[in-house]
């Protein structure tokens, strides 16, 4: 009998335990493609979309009794409307497993081994969508050679022009104005700074607007840092730094609560509310290659942004089966439309 104790069972049929679970640690949001308002197909991968503007106020008066010159008639579409333009893209994730894997083999956590890696690719379909739509990305034109590209908020949300013809490349009259977006170093962010931005698209826009800012990681924690005010200096004679006073902490609960609240979702200013959306899938792009920026933000209006699916969000087809097992396609194809970029912010940080 003592030779059945655990230590002797080694080797000896003992079952390894394994959880019939799987743990998915990396479930992020896709903050602007959730949020964005799905729009038509388009009827080509090239689409376009017009933006509009009005004139100035005009306090001249008119003599009474005078007739009507060439100098007092405009035309409201010259000069005050544009065509913008921009390319859909084709994105596509392929899975496969082998015949073992899917008859045979007994997973634990997973019921249909084929139907786990569909569900995976569609899900990374849409992810692949947000942080190309989130980036910096430049149209491009399918020339045999290179892909169809879809030009990125961070390129319509710009002061100057991509360098290239339309599609992507904005016309002077609607880029977004250099107020409007914030550069230097996250760290540096202040509530009157955020302030300036707001009053900058109200400037444009006349309205008050309620807008989605999709930040990365450290920019949240900046808007977050706004609660408490920073250690104040004083500067004595020669411009030597001296003694601070004492920082003053703001929170957000009652004095009583015993739970300790350090967060900032929504900021409120004079001329916009703003939803704060932390996001993982802000970047740049350059060579095909994808860097995370989580010190950048993107201050929208949902209302001026768009995605154009070419028929299913993301279709399965099944390709043949030579033998190496199931095997299915995922694709997906996108463009994005950004209605008016004067209504629009940014927060370019490059820190």
């Amino acid at each position: 009998m003592p030779l059945l104790t655990e230590p002797n069972l080694s080797g000896r049929g003992k079952r390894e335990d394994l959880a019939d679970m799987i743990a998915l640690v990396d479930a992020r949001d896709t903050p602007i493609t959730s949020m964005a308002r799905k729009g038509s197909k388009p009827g080509n991968m090239y689409f376009r979309w017009q933006a509009d503007s009005l004139p100035q106020p005009v306090v001249t008066g008119i003599v009474d009794g005078t007739d009507v010159v060439s100098g007092d008639i405009s035309n409201y579409v010259v000069g005050y409307r544009a065509e913008l333009a921009n390319y859909a893209q084709i994105r596509r994730r392929v899975v496969r497993v082998s015949n073992l894997t899917q008859d045979i083999a007994d997973v634990a956590g997973v019921r249909d081994e084929l139907a786990d890696n569909v569900s995976k690719a569609i899900t990374g379909i849409k992810r692949d969508l947000e942080a190309i739509v989130a980036s910096n990305q430049t149209a491009q034109a399918d020339n045999g050679s290179v892909p169809y590209l879809t030009a990125g908020l961070q390129t319509w949300i710009s002061n100057a022009g991509t360098g290239t013809a339309t599609p992507g490349d904005v016309p002077a009259i609607f880029r977004t104005p250099t107020t409007s977006i914030l550069t230097g170093a996250s760290s540096s962010l202040t509530d009157t700074a955020v302030q300036g931005v707001l009053k900058s698209i109200y400037d444009q826009t006349g309205h008050y607007a309620s807008f989605d800012a999709v930040v990365g990681t450290d920019l949240k924690r900046a808007f977050t840092s706004l609660l408490g005010t920073t250690a104040l200096t004083t500067t004595t004679t020669g411009g030597v730094t001296g003694a601070g006073a004492t920082k003053i902490q703001t929170f957000q609960r009652d004095a009583a609560a015993d739970t300790y609240i350090q967060a900032l979702d929504v900021f409120q200013g004079d001329f916009g509310t703003v939803r704060l959306h932390a996001s993982t899938f802000l970047g740049t792009i350059a060579g095909g290659v994808w860097t995370q920026t989580s010190y950048k933000g993107l201050l929208l209006n949902m209302n001026l942004i768009e995605l154009r699916y070419g028929g299913n969000v993301a279709q399965v087809k099944t390709l043949p089966d030579n033998g190496g097992g199931p095997t299915r396609l995922v694709e997906a194809v996108a463009g994005l439309v950004v209605g008016n970029p004067l209504g629009l912010g940014k927060f370019d940080y490059s820190s």
